[in-house]
């Protein structure tokens, strides 16, 4: 039974945006457990992406508002879901792997987690990403056009950021996380 509750949910996640394909070694598997207990994967499946009241979600899973508002922050809070706060009303909505999940999980990533990633990445979710052809990061202007410019800082600016940051963290094309030293002070050239 909890077998096809994560089954399901990574059916589910396939069908956002970039998708979330099967493996023949079921780490995608073993990547959603990481992630969601069984109650939450429960309730992501009880979700739609569309911004929604606990009071709408829990009357369709069956579940008090109470409960289901605090399995909701709950899930906020480790970044398994997309909430909306205006003042005291929150929404909340369904998020794919990518935009959402996997960006946030970032700040509390295991190494663990990122070996897991690493793995996916490797075995199936590359060639997802690959063949997706952008078409998650599309601009898509209404009633008006959009001026395109480019814009880079200069080096110096970058230097500068750098300096004040402590350590950075550094999310490669493997999606693995790795601590990176402080950027030295002294000029390079």
């Amino acid at each position: 039974m909890t077998e096809d509750i994560y089954r399901n949910l990574q059916k589910r996640l396939d069908t956002y945006s970039i998708g979330f394909p099967a493996t023949d070694s079921g780490v995608e598997i073993k990547i959603l457990k990481e992630l969601f207990s069984p109650e939450d994967a429960e309730m992501f499946l009880g979700m739609t992406p569309k911004l929604e009241k606990a009071e709408t979600i829990a009357q369709r899973i069956g579940k008090t508002v109470q409960s289901t508002t605090e399995q909701l922050e709950a899930m906020t809070d480790k970044g398994l879901l997309f909430r909306l706060k205006k003042g005291r009303l929150s929404r909340y909505g369904a998020i794919p792997f990518v935009h959402g999940l996997f960006e946030f999980q970032v700040k509390n990533m295991s190494v663990d987690l990122a070996e897991l990633f690493e793995q996916y990445h490797k075995e199936s979710f590359g060639q997802a990403f690959t063949g997706s052809g952008g078409m998650f990061l599309r601009t898509v202007p209404v009633q008006e056009s959009v001026d395109i410019g480019h814009n880079v800082a200069a080096y110096d600016d970058a230097v500068a950021m750098m300096k004040n940051w402590p350590k950075l963290i550094w999310i490669g094309a493997s999606a693995a996380a790795y601590a990176l030293p402080p950027v030295p002070r002294k000029p390079c050239c």
